[in-house]
């Protein structure tokens, strides 16, 4: 018995102390709980009601904490880098063999507009975004909005959870995350013709990533026991276990091509092409694991201080990793405009959509449990509980983008605005301060 409780005591307190997730494991941090090297193992009851009390792995609760945890690395992994048009576009009058600009305005941030950079003209720089999610798929990740349930181990191999009676007791498991990501952006784009332009964004990330699990013994089936058969090693009903780790590194390099087929005074298409490269360590959430190929179609307006612009494309996604599984094809959109404030002030806007396909959400739904008490061990009964759980389904996503483009001096642009998360889908950051230089010559 002495030996029994030690054990338990043990295996308890590993769970209760802080763990920091290794380098090379920070995907894997969700996974960690519940899991059955890490099972919820309470203190021993008291006579008469003797037994070493588990909460052993759930399977609901691990499929739930996977599909969490795929949602949040591909997201992390695939989140906009920003535009490849360079501030500065020319076109060459060959009447009088020079190069012209050929928009007052100094183009979008995060978007793409029909304009090449001109003939053997290039352009590069460096862009910061530093993001702090708060929601996902409407749940507050830090107001302990999710909520798993854990029931007891089938402790005599019977298949029921009423046999003995105080199989019946629940745990519940409220989930805070925090998520934090600084990603800097290096790229650079040249002009290969009049109208065909290739770029590259190369983006180094950190992610900072922790999570707490509240949990807090519901004893449905035993409280007329006095509700003290199933507690913690510290005689408490509630506890809070912890993982948190942070990584550093490269992420998904992105190549790139535009070509402006046609440019018309007032109105101007292009075709692009964005490749994204598997070169960011998915262990660690600073890459998706997979190649994806994004094709798309831009128009846009031509006239001379204010430019509307629209996009529409579709990724093809190839691959994954263990803790984002496949990544899934996905439909992209954006509509905005450039407006020229001044000769050295542009103010740009967007709104940038993705839908990506058949890929994991989280939603919540009710479950019924059923206990039975120790007085009367025929009478069934059933409480409900709401908790969240994963589906399979289509993920609509949504963020308007605001900047504004000053000419610093020369052809050197400074770059300030935000991107805001819209609506409740996906995970979202409230706002996302950005800021950025580029330089053209």
């Amino acid at each position: 018995m002495r030996r029994r409780t030690l054990v338990a005591a043990v295996l308890a307190a590993s769970l209760a102390a802080p763990t920091f997730a290794d380098d090379g494991d920070l995907a894997g941090l969700l996974l960690r709980f519940f899991s059955q090297d890490n099972p919820v193992v309470l203190r021993d009851a008291p006579p008469p009601f003797s037994h070493a009390a588990h909460f052993i792995s759930q399977p609901s609760a691990q499929e739930f904490l996977l599909e969490l945890n795929r949602g949040i690395a591909t997201q992390i992994s695939t989140f906009p880098l920003g535009s490849s048009s360079p501030g500065f576009t020319y076109t060459f009058d060959p009447s009088l063999g020079v190069f012209e600009r050929s928009a007052e305005s100094f183009g979008p941030v995060f978007s793409e507009r029909p304009l090449t950079a001109g003939k053997n003209k290039f352009s590069f720089g460096i862009s910061n975004l530093s993001a702090n999610y708060d929601r996902l798929e409407g749940q507050d990740l830090r107001g302990n909005d999710m909520q798993l349930y854990l029931t007891h181990e089938d402790v005599n191999r019977d298949s029921r959870n009423t046999s003995p009676w105080f199989e019946g007791d629940l745990i519940r498991a409220d989930l805070s995350l925090s998520i934090k990501t600084n990603t800097t952006v290096l790229f650079a784009n040249y002009g290969l013709s009049d109208k065909l332009d290739v770029g590259m964004a190369v983006p180094f990330q950190t992610v900072d990533f922790g999570a707490d699990i509240q949990t807090t013994v519901e004893p449905v089936a035993t409280e007329a026991n006095g509700g003290t058969i199933h507690l913690f090693p510290d005689g408490n009903r509630s506890h809070t276990f912890s993982q948190t780790g942070e990584a550093s590194g490269i992420g998904d390099v992105v190549l790139r091509g535009k070509y402006n087929f046609l440019r018309k005074p007032t109105l101007a298409f292009a075709v692009g092409a964005d490749l994204r490269l598997p070169t960011g360590r998915e262990e660690d959430l600073l890459g998706s694991g997979a190649t994806q190929a994004k094709l798309y179609v831009i128009a846009g307006g031509a006239a001379k201080r204010f430019s509307p612009r629209a996009t529409l494309g579709y990724t093809l996604s190839s691959g994954g990793s263990d803790f984002t599984g496949d990544l899934p094809n996905e439909l992209g959109y954006s509509a905005g405009f450039d407006l020229a404030l001044h000769n050295r002030a542009t103010f740009t806007a967007d709104l940038l959509g993705r839908t990506l396909f058949d890929t994991g959400r989280i939603v919540e739904q009710r479950r019924d449990f059923t206990y039975v008490l120790q007085a009367s061990p025929t009478n069934l009964l059933t409480t409900t509980r709401d908790s969240v759980a994963a589906e399979t389904g289509d993920l609509n996503l949504l963020l308007g983008a605001a900047n504004v483009k000053v000419n610093l001096a020369g052809r050197l642009l400074l770059n300030v605005g935000a991107l805001f998360g819209i609506g409740d889908s996906g995970l979202q950051d409230r706002v996302t301060p950005v800021f950025g230089v580029d330089y053209s010559f």
